[in-house]
Parts: structure tokens; C-alpha cells; sequence
């Protein structure tokens, strides 16, 4: 008998083992810990949920003993299951004690843009265990348990405990071997109140992901809920902010354009001191990203939405809800946790933008970029070659483990709508004129790249020419956008398209301005690349025989009619000899000797 009572006891461990890994896969989107982390974990959850269960079953046995011999399944399921559930509550209260008693202090405070690790101290996995593959962290954090600290543990004890209930009553009735009788009314009063713990148990394991708001976000003890234990968790405040966006330096400008800003950047756009451009942040694949989001804006709400990466959401949205691109009014924040993906092949650009509101906001300019780089990269500015403070811009030179080293570039393309839409003004504060071509009417500087726009039409008159009455051109114009690289460098560009109605078709001649190029026109990198609205790409230069094959100027612009003529056309220029402010690669035409 007690032979079978262990292998019952097996059983039912490998079972709740199994729950634990099928609540993991779906409350993480398939981005849960790695083998080598879960292996160990489970092994501590397995070693006390054998004797447990063990213990329970001699209770179970017991109770039947006193009772009646002949009980039926469902009887001896819901005994077994009540025993488990009383077995696991002070069990698992005494894990919320000892893993606070591991637990620093305190974590280090994170730096917008750098990487730190989750875990201040490697807290061993014997602090871990009790679903810890699902929930690690459940448990209230060492400041939260200041004044509380027992309270705080029971009920985080009482809820683990419910976690791990749901599955095992099924477990149960379908393991126990014996023969059931008709159901009676004392089976349906056992059964009855179980059933209401298993439902209990399934909400509780629904917040299990770490989507429970922590008291405060000061630490990186906030992304433990999401982030892996030891993963490196890199920071960025964003905020939404109203701006007037030059685009060119003809003085036209979006004077009612909004745009995503690094919280540090904000006393500089306020101030007007540089041209704004998109928000481009980076992060390494494997890392956990925590994007602490504000609407700055003075009315209305703005939303983030992040395509193609699944996150936690803390923080009161609108609707008092923690739902991905949920539009917030001014002043509140939302805290996006990401644990990012780590194969390889998630490499590549993210569209940032707002998703509400039928798409005015992100026609406005609130849109950016998340470029996920090679696991372990460090970033640099590609003018100076110094490291990027925070690891945000267009523009950079990215520097590998393993590998190669490439400069970077984003080019975000963006329509701003239809031309009763399209809030484009001259230096005048006029609209500029509607043109009417080939595919249709559109307004020029409707069309741009990285906030940029070269609309080609004919303009009344200079500036020079006009009264004193005319209004004051605005305080910053936008020089043109101007991708630089040097011969010989690794390049990867990163296509975006900024989630309009409008597709964009990518190209880039083989041919400098007035003279035709030797390379053949027919090279992977200049082929045309269609843009749908929400999605990246990634376009890699494949060595020798690809761009660039000679120095000089050549044409990046977009081929859908009118796109070009209202603003998406601009020079790629490529040096063969050291430049100022550009920053060159190890081996290329611009390094020094």
C-alpha cells in the first residue's frame, strides 16, 4: 500500500510540474526563462512537493479510515485535494520568509539606457522554489515587508498555495484508481466548495505573471515579476510631448506635431535648442527592456503601443485596466516590462506609436522605434565614436562580441495624411499649397523620413520678399537628412514603417547624382523593399561587390507615386577619406592608418 501511495505521490508531483510549465508558456507568450534556469527550480519544487503530496495521502488515508471504508473517487479526490491545499499554505508561507530573508535589501538603481542585472545578488534557487517557473517573485518585496512582514508573507503563501491547487482535483480523479459510486449529497458538499477554491486559485494564477502593481517604481525590484532573475534589464523613461517639427530648411513645419522623448531630453525640446527626431531606443535580444511611459502632453490623451513584443503592463490606465496601448490622460504613466526575446533572429526594428484616436496622434509624429541588437552589444555615437549616454538616435555604431562591428541607421518612413488631413505649414504659417499629379492630390511635406521632408514644387516667393506683417519664420529650420558611411563598413539599415494608411516602397539608386555608378544596379541591397504599415526590416550590405562600391552621392527615396515630390528623397553620402563628425569603423575607408 504504501508502495502505491509513492508512486501516487510521483505522479501527481510530475503533474503540478507539468501545470507549472503550461502556466508559464502561456502567461510569458513563449519568452519564459531558459532550460538552464527552470531546471534547477523545478527540481527544488519537486523535492517538496513530494513529501507533501506523500503527507497528504497518509491524511487522506487516515480520514477515510475514521470515516467509511468505502468511499467514492470523487470523495477521495476532494479529501486529497483539501489536505494538499492545508499542507501548502504554511509551506508556502515559509518559502515568502525565507526567500525574503535571501533577498538584498535593495536593488541598484538603473541608468536610462544601460544595462543592469535583476538581481542585485544571485539569490540561489532554494529561495525560488513553490511555482517559481511561473511566479519568482511573488512575493512582496523586502521594502513591502517592512512593518508586515509575516502578513505579507501568509497571504503570499495562501495565494501560491492557490496556484498550484487548480490542477489537482482533476489530477486526482483521474490517478485514483477506484471504482466510483453514484454521487450523493455528502460527495456534492466536499465537491462543491472545492470547486469555488479551484476557480479562486485560477484568478490568483492569472496575476501570477507579475501584472500585480507593486507599491512603487524606484528599483528594478518593480521588473522581477517579468524579468528573469539575473537577466540584464535596461531602462528608458519616455514620455509623449507637443512640438512644432521643422522639416526642412525651407522653414516648412508640423506646428501642432507630437513626438516620444526620453524624459532627460525634455528641458532641450522645451528650450528649442536642436531639430527633434524620431525616438529610436535600443536594446540587446536576451535583455528585459522596462519602459516607464508619461503623457506629457497638456490635454488629450497618448497611448504606446510596441509591435511584435509582448509586455507587462503596470500602472492605472484609463479604464483603470493594464492593457498594452492603453491611451492615458496627461500626467499619468504606464510601466511596460519586456523580456525580450532571445534567439538570434529577433534582431531587427519595432514599430513604437500610438494606436488610438483613428491614427491622428501617429500621423503627428508620435511614433518611434525599438532596434533589438546582437545579444551583448555595445553601443557608440556614430559621430564622435564616444559611448551613447542612453543608447537612443537614428544613428550608431554597434559593436559586436562576436562578429562583425556595422553602423547602424534607422529611417522611420511617415505619411501625415490625406490633404484635408495634413497640418504641413510654410515658414509663413501658411499650408502649403495642395499639388495634384499622377497618383492623385497630396499635400507637399506630407511625406517624410525621421522628420524630415524635401517637398519639390514651385514656391511663390522668399521669405526676404515679404511685409512686416508676415509672421516670424519659426526658431529652428531642419537641415535636410543626410545618411552618411564610409567605404568599406559593415551597414545594417533598419526600415520602419511609422504604421500610417500609406505603404511605402524603399529603394536606393546605384547611381550618384548626374553619372551612372559601375556596380551593377542589381545588388541585394538596392533592390526595392516594400514597407506595410506597422512593420520592419533589415537590410545588410554583403561585403565585397556590394554597396558601396565607389565613394560619392546616392538617392534614397521612396517609389510610390507622389511620395517622392511631397518629400521622401534624400542623399545617401559615402566618403572614402576621414570626416568630421562621423566616426568611422575599424577597416574602413575612414579609420586611421
Amino acid at each position: 500500500m504504501a508502495r502505491k501511495g509513492w508512486v501516487l505521490a510521483v505522479l501527481l508531483t510530475l503533474g503540478l510540474l507539468g501545470w507549472e510549465l503550461a502556466l508559464l508558456e502561456l502567461l510569458s507568450g513563449g519568452f519564459g526563462p531558459g532550460v538552464e534556469v527552470l531546471g534547477p527550480r523545478l527540481a527544488w519544487d519537486a523535492a517538496l512537493l513530494l513529501p507533501v503530496w506523500g503527507v497528504a495521502l497518509g491524511c487522506a488515508h487516515l480520514l477515510a479510515r475514521r470515516k467509511d471504508q468505502s468511499r467514492t473517487t470523487l470523495e477521495s479526490a476532494a479529501t486529497l485535494s483539501l489536505c494538499f491545499l492545508l499542507l501548502m499554505v504554511p509551506v508556502a508561507t515559509g518559502r515568502g520568509l525565507l526567500q525574503r530573508q535571501l533577498a538584498q535589501p535593495s536593488a541598484p538603481k538603473a541608468s536610462e539606457g544601460l544595462p543592469v542585472s535583476a538581481t542585485a545578488q544571485d539569490v540561489g534557487s532554494e529561495g525560488r522554489f513553490l511555482c517559481a517557473a511561473v511566479a519568482p517573485d511573488i512575493s512582496a518585496s523586502p521594502e513591502e515587508s517592512e512593518g508586515g512582514s509575516l502578513a505579507d508573507a501568509a497571504w503570499a503563501g495562501v495565494r501560491d498555495a492557490l496556484v498550484l491547487q487548480v490542477p489537482v482535483f482533476p489530477l486526482a480523479l483521474l490517478l485514483l484508481r477506484r471504482r466510483s459510486r453514484p454521487v450523493t449529497s455528502n460527495t456534492r458538499a466536499v465537491v462543491s466548495p472545492l470547486a469555488l477554491l479551484v476557480m479562486l486559485g485560477a484568478s490568483c494564477s492569472w496575476e501570477s505573471d507579475g501584472r500585480r502593481p507593486p507599491s512603487g517604481m524606484a528599483d528594478l525590484t518593480e521588473a522581477e515579476g517579468a524579468c528573469a532573475p539575473g537577466a540584464r534589464v535596461r531602462t528608458y523613461a519616455v514620455a509623449a510631448a507637443s512640438v512644432d517639427i521643422p522639416l526642412n530648411p525651407h522653414g516648412d513645419h508640423v506646428p501642432q506635431g507630437l513626438m516620444y522623448i526620453v524624459e532627460e531630453a525634455l528641458p532641450v525640446l522645451q528650450a528649442r535648442e536642436h531639430v527633434p527626431q524620431p525616438l529610436v531606443l535600443r536594446a540587446n535580444v536576451g535583455e528585459c527592456l522596462v519602459l516607464r511611459f508619461t503623457n506629457r502632453l497638456a490635454t488629450g490623451p497618448a497611448a504606446l503601443r510596441i509591435e511584435g513584443l509582448r509586455a507587462t503592463v503596470s500602472g492605472a490606465g484609463q479604464e483603470g485596466g493594464f492593457v498594452p496601448g492603453t491611451s492615458l490622460p496627461p500626467g499619468q504613466s504606464l510601466t511596460y516590462v519586456l523580456p525580450l526575446p532571445e534567439t538570434p533572429e529577433a534582431e531587427g526594428a519595432y514599430l513604437l506609436h500610438d494606436s488610438g484616436d483613428g491614427g491622428e496622434r501617429e500621423v503627428r509624429g508620435l511614433f518611434g522605434a525599438l532596434l533589438l541588437e546582437p545579444a551583448g552589444s555595445v553601443y557608440r555615437s556614430a559621430t564622435t565614436g564616444e559611448p551613447l549616454p542612453n543608447g537612443s538616435g537614428w544613428e550608431a555604431l554597434i559593436d559586436v562580441p562576436t562578429g562583425q562591428d556595422f553602423r547602424e541607421m534607422a529611417l522611420l518612413y511617415h505619411a501625415m495624411g490625406p490633404p484635408e488631413m495634413a497640418d504641413v505649414r510654410s515658414a509663413r504659417g501658411e499650408l502649403l499649397p495642395v499639388q495634384d499629379e499622377m497618383a492623385g492630390p497630396f499635400r507637399p511635406g506630407a511625406f517624410g523620413l525621421n522628420y524630415r521632408s524635401q517637398p519639390y514644387f514651385e514656391r511663390e516667393e522668399s521669405l526676404e520678399e515679404e511685409d512686416d506683417a508676415r509672421p516670424a519664420p519659426p526658431k529652428l529650420v531642419a537641415p535636410p537628412l543626410l545618411l552618411r558611411s564610409y567605404l568599406g563598413e559593415r551597414i545594417k539599415l533598419r526600415l520602419v514603417h511609422a504604421g500610417s494608411a500609406e505603404f511605402h516602397i524603399h529603394h536606393l539608386h546605384g547611381w550618384r547624382r548626374g553619372q551612372r555608378a559601375k556596380q551593377a544596379p542589381s545588388s541585394p541591397f538596392e533592390a526595392p523593399q516594400f514597407l506595410s504599415p506597422g512593420n520592419g526590416r533589415t537590410l545588410t550590405n554583403a561585403g565585397a561587390g556590394d554597396f558601396p562600391t565607389a565613394a560619392g552621392d546616392f538617392i534614397v527615396h521612396c517609389h510610390v507615386p507622389n511620395h517622392s515630390a511631397g518629400g521622401e528623397q534624400f542623399t545617401w553620402r559615402v566618403f572614402d577619406a576621414p570626416q568630421p563628425q562621423l566616426a568611422p569603423l575599424p577597416g574602413s575607408s575612414g579609420a586611421a592608418d
